[in-house]
Formats: structure tokens, sequence, C-alpha cells
């Protein structure tokens, strides 16, 4: 079995995505031609959510357009998460403090209003929705009562994808601790999770960490740092795993970027 936590050489994403301004919080589509993210980049108030679209994954991605008024608002749009289908597109905004879910019918429509997701949480603060492959499971990141301190993991689990969600639950304390952490990034299998922790081990102020299941109905193991080469002595984070599971998107303020955060890759060792 592949080690999960082997990548090799990491790359700045380039200048038509990336710019002087903030770019983060990558989502990438199931089939891996469009790519959902943040940018600061040509507006007034606070991040908006920009996708950028390829012909192939052997190509890259063209120039980003945004996604308009009607999901994007004079608040702070961060950390986007798009459905295998690309019909659903969850995101969080401040300062709300709350995950919203925008949707449309077929993938060649615009998307709707975004509407509140209900995860019984009236107080600050939940946000880095991240939707399973199958589109039944949401993970995201609170700071609401009943975690391990700091930021926690959570999950919501909803039967069909035209019910609400549960109650959420909290991953437990092999995924969280005392410190920090958050960002979850569910693989397609379901077997991996992506998280950014400032736990004990870290490389930088926040590092990319993984941890690994041998079912879906088991708990996660223990986290594995994504080591130098993918992290560094700044801040990596909002990992987003591809569907294939080849190569890892994040955010980072490393330097050899193009601004202030920028979109890097970093690609699975065989």
């Amino acid at each position: 079995m592949t080690n999960p936590a082997t990548f090799q050489s990491v790359s700045n994403l380039g200048n038509t995505l990336n710019s002087p301004n903030f770019e983060g919080g990558p989502s990438i589509s199931a089939d891996g031609l469009q790519l959902y993210f943040i940018s600061d980049r040509d507006i007034t108030y606070g991040g908006d959510i920009w996708m950028a679209s390829r012909t192939s994954t052997a190509q890259p991605f063209g120039k980003p357009v945004n996604l308009g008024t009607t999901v994007n608002a004079s608040a702070d749009e961060g950390a986007p998460s798009i459905s295998a289908d690309g019909l659903e597109l969850f995101f969080d905004r401040a300062p709300d403090g709350h995950i919203f879910v925008a949707k449309r019918s077929t993938t060649t429509e615009p998307f709707g209003p975004p509407a509140l997701v209900d995860l019984g949480n009236d107080g600050c603060c939940d946000g880095f929705p991240d939707i399973s492959s199958d589109g039944l499971e949401l993970y995201f990141c609170s700071s609401r009562a009943g975690g391990y301190g700091g930021d926690d993991v959570w999950r919501a689990t909803r039967p069909s994808r035209a019910s609400p969600f549960a109650a959420p639950q909290n991953l437990g304390p092999t995924v969280n601790g005392a410190t920090d952490d958050c960002d979850p990034a569910i693989a397609k299998d379901g077997l991996q999770l992506f998280i950014a922790s400032d736990r004990k081990g870290r490389l930088g102020a926040l590092d990319l960490w993984v941890l690994s299941r041998p079912n879906r109905t088991a708990p996660f193991g223990n986290a594995t740092n994504l080591g130098r080469t993918v992290n560094s002595g700044f801040v990596d984070r909002r990992p987003a795993i591809s569907g294939d599971g080849t190569y890892l998107l994040f955010m980072s303020d490393r330097s050899g970027g193009s601004g202030f955060f920028d979109l890097w890759q970093a690609t699975r060792r065989a």
C-alpha cells in the first residue's frame, strides 16, 4: 500500500490563478476540470469564490471567473467545496460564521442563491466545509462547545441528498486535540482525511496532516505529517485531494509565490 503521506515535489499553480492578492481554499471537481477557490482580486469586499476551467487534466487551468453576485455577497465568502456531481457548492461566509450551500439543476446552469446549512449552531463559528463524494457526509471545522480545544473537525450526515443534516458529531481525540485542527478534506473513498493542524510535530505555523482508516465505518488512526516536501516553515492549509488521489491542492504563504497566499499542488509518488 502506498504511504498516504508520500508526495513528491510541490509546485505553484502559476500567475493565471495566483495574483499579488489572496488566493486560497481550493476545491477540485470530481473530473479535475474545474477548480473553485477564493480570491480577493478585483473586489471591494473580502473574498469571493472564483472558478477556473481546463479541457483536460493534462492542461493548465485557464483564466478564472468570478461566480457573480448570486453566490458572492458583500460579505467574505470562503472555503468552497464542490459536490462530486457539481450540483452543490458548500462554503462559509464571514462575518456570519456559518456554512451555506448554493445549488443548481445541471452543471451548465449557474448556481442559485445560497441557503444556510442548518447544523444546529446559532453561535459562531462553523466553516471550512468539505462534502463527501456521495454527498451524504459534511466535514467541517468548528469552535462550538463539545470539542477538545480550539477548532475541531466535525461531521454531519444525512440519509439522502434531499434530507437535512443530522446533529454533527465531533471526530474525537485522535483527529482533534487541544490545538487547532481544521480544514478537513475527505478522499473519494472515504479512507483518508487530510487536515491542517498546529499540533506538536509541525514544521510551520500550520501543517498539513493525513489520517487513514481501513474502512468507512472505522475511526481514523493517528495523524501523519505530510513532511518537508509538502509543508514549509509558513502556513500550509486548506487541502483538497483530487478524485483519483494523485495530487493534493492547498494554500500557502511560503516564498516563491505570486503574492500573499497562493494555490499550490503536491503530486503523490507512485
